[in-house]
């Protein structure tokens, strides 16, 4: 038998029911405040743009803005954010200090010395600012920025080592070493300034010295991509191609996802003569980014080495549909029609590339070859002719005029043969 208990509730129930019931409603309504958080928080720009509506005057906030559009590689609205956090410090500045504000209020007395001295964090904005325009190739206006960081803030190695690569950038490489160093000096533990220190050196020839400073940059930090990336690249220059295979390798390990890590490797294979391993890199780097015509380029070249030229023929096809105007392709498509016997298609391809290029040397050779197979050696000697007056040194010019002349005479034997 069922036994049915007492429907009785105590007062002390009661009273357990109704807290329990006042927690669930503050458990849902701080789910719901949560959730409404977690909408606004969902992404960083959400987050400052949020912030900027409840803090519209404080540098910070677009300065932070600017940081974040310069991490998503929006240059233009990082620009704009950074601008405006540089007013909004002057404005600060101006407003406690009303003394030094400017009579006719123009920006070149706005962002004058005394100003900018007493705007809040004026010299990160200038440096923040300096990368940005750095990033969009505006190196002039990001020098500007970075010395104005560094008048604000002679202490400064994060814009000393911004300014050095600046100066690398634009040859000047005695400056870039003495502003790296400089970034060094003050901050010793600085592997981004290891690095570019590295590259300077590289740049100015001393190849000793910016292999142990991309050594340096590496034992201060073993996972520092660009470095090894870059020790990588500095191995495959200096022709040490297996070096430069195990650093490629040991990138790999941990970013598997970098396509043009893959490409590097791949050419570190081709020049060291080793073409399936070249090829299948390229494939891979194809897998993470289709579209990448140097990878398609060079399998096109590798197939045409390996006397594979019906794929060869598909790489340059490829590489044409991306980049119509591709000389070497379009030249390098009619070397694969040649060897396969394809005159009429070579001609073709050789046409299109003095089509892009009249002076274009290795397609006028290759036409004067295919004419003088053909006997048409008027049209052979105009485009060897032609070739020679671009390229007067050029080593293959003596052969080919040899193998035209030779053939001209097979025709005037034959001719005559047959009177």
């Amino acid at each position: 038998m069922r036994i049915i208990k007492d429907s009785i509730v105590s007062n002390e129930m009661i009273y357990l029911r109704k807290v329990s019931i006042v927690m669930c409603c503050i458990i849902f309504l701080y789910a719901i405040t949560s959730h409404r958080r977690n909408t606004v928080w969902g992404d960083d720009i959400t987050l400052w743009t949020n912030t900027l509506d409840n803090s519209p005057e404080k540098p910070r906030v677009y300065n932070n803005l600017g940081l974040i559009y310069l991490d998503q590689k929006n240059y233009e609205k990082a620009t704009v954010a950074l601008k405006t956090a540089l007013e909004k410090s002057i404005s600060l500045a101006l407003k406690a200090y009303p003394a030094l504000a400017p009579p006719g209020n123009t920006i070149d007395e706005r962002t004058s010395l005394p100003i900018l001295k007493r705007a809040p964090h004026s010299a990160e904005i200038y440096n923040n600012l300096g990368n940005s325009y750095q990033q969009q190739g505006k190196w002039d206006e990001a020098l500007a920025c970075y010395e104005k960081a560094l008048v604000l803030k002679p202490v400064y190695p994060k814009a000393h080592h911004n300014r050095g690569v600046i100066y690398r950038l634009k040859g000047q490489v005695e400056n870039a070493i003495t502003s790296l160093q400089e970034a060094l000096r003050l901050q010793p533990l600085y592997p981004e300034a290891y690095n570019s220190l590295a590259m300077a050196l590289q740049a100015k020839g001393l190849y000793q010295e910016a292999h142990e400073w991309y050594k340096k940059a590496l034992i201060l930090r073993p996972d520092y991509f660009n470095a090894r990336f870059n020790l990588a690249l500095f191995y495959s220059d200096r022709s040490e191609y297996q070096h430069a295979i195990d650093q490629f390798h040991t990138i790999l390990r941990s970013h598997p996802e970098r396509a043009e890590v893959y490409y590097n490797l791949g050419n570190a294979y081709q020049r060291s003569g080793k073409l399936p391993e070249a090829l299948d890199a390229y494939h891979r780097a194809l897998l993470l980014d289709r579209q990448m015509i140097h990878a398609i380029y060079n399998q096109g070249i590798i197939y045409n080495q390996q006397g594979n030229y019906d794929n060869a023929i598909e790489s340059f096809r490829n590489v044409l549909q991306l980049k119509p105007d591709h000389l070497d392709a379009y030249n390098n498509l009619g070397n694969a029609y040649h060897q396969k016997g394809l005159l009429k298609e070579a001609a073709d391809a050789y046409q299109h590339a003095l089509t892009l290029n009249p002076n274009y040397t290795a397609s006028h050779l290759n036409l004067a070859l295919i004419y003088g197979e053909q006997g048409e050696i008027e049209k052979a000697l105009s485009h060897l002719n032609h070739a020679s007056r671009v390229e007067p040194t050029h080593p293959h010019l003596t052969a080919i005029r040899s193998h035209i002349l030779e053939r001209a005479q097979e025709k005037r034997s034959h001719a005559h043969h047959h009177r």
